[in-house]
């Protein structure tokens, strides 16, 4: 009978880890062409500090949209583009609008190396846009995730001078340590 049961249980073992690859989803593309499908108007992935559409006038330097779900939602975006000073402008308007979190340094970040004109930020990570006024230059970032820790590799993803400062979001970071922490006190 225990032969039975081993054989039984190395069976489901066996299925649910052949599953396993089954539920992860993905999308990833670096093509700006794909900007509207995620963040324009009816994107499928817009948010408010993202623009919903690039200027005429742009000239992008970088674009990824990430999606990763192991378990889990991940995302990581990043764009950057320089503009006219009429489009610079205007932008800069629209997200000096946008109410911006307080408490928005998080994940052992110390701050920007950028002038930061919007910023969401929260235990799931961060949504925020940059300026470089010199160059007419916006940076939009997002990086997004589920238990403390990104699933996804961003800083491969992003230039490091667009990331914040100290910011640590991978697997073992110290906000993560902290909420294992007191998890495990709770649990007591």
């Amino acid at each position: 009978m225990k032969k039975i049961l081993l054989i039984f249980q190395i069976i489901i073992a066996i299925f649910i880890c052949n599953g396993c690859g089954t539920w992860t989803e993905k999308d990833k593309t670096t093509n700006i062409s794909d900007y509207s499908k995620y963040f324009g108007q009816d994107g499928k992935h817009n948010n408010y500090i993202f623009p919903y559409s690039i200027p005429n006038s742009s000239k992008v330097e970088n674009f990824c949209y990430y999606y990763y779900n192991p378990f889990d939602k991940n995302y990581v975006s990043y764009l950057v583009y320089s503009c006219n000073d009429e489009d610079y402008t205007k932008e800069i308007e629209r997200l000096s609008k946008i109410k911006s979190s307080e408490d928005y340094l998080i994940y052992s970040a110390s701050g920007f190396n950028y002038p930061l004109c919007s910023v969401y930020a929260d235990d799931y990570g961060y949504i925020y846009a940059l300026t470089d006024k010199e160059n007419k230059k916006l940076i939009y970032v997002e990086i997004k995730f589920c238990n403390y820790f990104s699933d996804i590799d961003y800083e491969n993803i992003i230039d490091k001078k667009y990331l914040p400062i100290d910011f640590n979001a991978k697997s073992g970071n110290p906000t993560r340590k902290a909420f294992e922490r007191n998890h495990l006190k709770n649990s007591k």
